[in-house]
């Protein structure tokens, strides 16, 4: 239990960091880092016993994260980047990316190429997660404005 508790704080930590090193609002700093936190939370739903987040953990959070990201960008009438950019931070496979090198380094070279192909696919799981969620608000406002 508590250790889930240290990943939720973590996440919410992980995401208001970077949104306060691109200078979001104040009044924005507390909903960025629930965005965070709503991701590992959404991550740790899906599989509770691992840490080093799975493809469908990180595609599951990212929804989520998009979602909340294009709903309270409404509410609070702010861009929903302010939201989604700080709150994937936490879900960025960034131990894996230094595995794959520090395996290139040590001439690990099948090793490196697998947790490689790993990174790259963790990250387009974010860039089609985000991608998804973005499209389809953008559908649903398109079929309000022609009705």
């Amino acid at each position: 239990m508590m250790t889930i508790l240290k990943l939720l704080v973590l996440g919410f930590l992980g995401s208001v960091a970077p949104a306060v090193a691109i200078n979001i609002e104040k009044r924005l700093l507390l909903w960025a880092g629930l965005g965070g936190m709503l991701g590992i939370l959404t991550a740790l739903l899906v599989n509770p016993y691992v840490v080093s987040f799975s493809i469908s953990q990180i595609f599951a959070g990212t929804i989520v994260i998009g979602l909340y990201s294009e709903l309270m960008a409404k509410v609070l009438k702010a861009p929903a980047t302010v939201f989604v950019i700080p709150g994937i931070f936490p879900l960025v496979p960034g131990i894996t990316a230094y595995k794959t090198i520090q395996a290139f380094v040590n001439n690990e070279v099948t090793e490196a190429i697998l947790l490689g192909i790993d990174t790259i696919a963790k990250a387009f799981t974010i860039a089609f997660g985000i991608m998804l969620v973005t499209a389809l608000f953008r559908l649903v406002r398109r079929t309000r404005v022609r009705k």
